[in-house]
């Protein structure tokens, strides 16, 4: 339940968000993680095949080609598990629901009360719903039995004050992802000046070595696993996207640090604080969810790449 005006009771967004959340969120993360450990496994196979191979004599010859067939086993597992579609897929359906119970839990854009919107907010949910399922309807994502039905806890606090609500809806919503940005803006930073340090430092590192192999300082051929290492440096900063998301992120908490100064300054008393506090929650809704366009954006790339192909 929620408290009376001015106090948060104990509504959180676990109880708030329906099944389905949970459900396209486990998902995406299953998707994630398989994606991201299968690539890094590429990754060092290849690594390995190119160290071996660089090597004289008929050992590393064998291992360089056990390598480079275990690189290809799993190229063909990515590509027939597409771990990436079902992180992609995930997030967006995920995403697209906590928007829409968030909007209709606090009475935002057009789930604002009549004379202003629609009557039954609770048709206009599943409806807009529907739509979103719609979309995600052939693929990996599960729809659980009942789980995308409206939530008591989504009820109980569309039921209460604005003060309740605004309050809720800062502290769970707007700070916990704010914060959230912010801390992923800065991983993201830190990553992508790491790898950006190492895309300038082997390239010299092969440079010092082609120097001193020329100078027959030694004749092993280091300048092929140089080679392979700054390339997956390369690859895996493509993969995780570190500065893009970094700027992403860091602009999605600048919007959402201006959206809580405006609705913690909203004046509750007035006579259309109602439907100022439903454009400016709709405000917050549309910059949050920035995110969850990008990830629909990348999963409508890779269906059309797939089809091409």
């Amino acid at each position: 339940m929620v408290s009376g005006a001015g106090r948060t009771g104990w509504v959180r967004e676990r109880e708030l968000l329906p099944e389905f959340f949970w459900a396209a969120d486990a998902a995406s993360l299953r998707g994630q993680r398989r994606s991201v450990l299968l690539s890094a496994w590429e990754l060092v196979l290849l690594l390995v095949a190119a160290a071996t191979g660089s090597a004289d004599g008929e050992p590393w010859a064998w291992s360089a080609a056990a390598a480079y067939l275990g690189a290809m086993a799993l190229a063909v597992v990515i590509s027939r598990q597409n771990p990436q579609g079902l992180w992609y897929e995930g997030r967006a359906a995920a995403e697209s629901v906590k928007t829409l119970a968030w909007k209709f839990a606090v009475r935002a854009d057009a789930y604002q009360p009549p004379p202003h919107s629609l009557p039954d907010a609770e048709g206009l949910y599943r409806f807009q719903l529907d739509r979103v399922l719609g979309a995600f309807r052939n693929t990996p994502v599960a729809v659980p039995v009942d789980g995308v039905e409206v939530t008591e806890a989504m009820r109980d606090l569309r039921a209460q004050p604005l003060a309740v609500r605004r309050e809720v809806y800062l502290n769970e919503r707007i700070r916990v992802q704010h914060d959230w940005y912010r801390r992923k803006a800065r991983y993201c930073a830190r990553a992508g000046y790491w790898t950006g340090v190492l895309g300038v430092l082997l390239p010299a590192l092969g440079l010092a070595l082609a120097v001193l192999r020329a100078l027959g300082a030694f004749t092993y051929d280091a300048l092929g696993t140089v080679s392979a290492v700054a390339a997956s440096v390369t690859a895996w900063a493509q993969l995780r996207q570190y500065r893009p998301l970094a700027a992403a992120y860091g602009l999605a908490a600048e919007e959402l640090e201006l959206i809580h100064l405006q609705l913690a300054r909203l004046d509750l008393e007035s006579m259309d604080a109602e439907e100022l506090w439903a454009r400016l929650a709709r405000d917050a809704e549309d910059a949050v969810s920035r995110e969850h366009t990008t990830w629909q954006a990348r999963r409508e790339v890779r269906t059309t790449t797939d089809r091409e192909h």
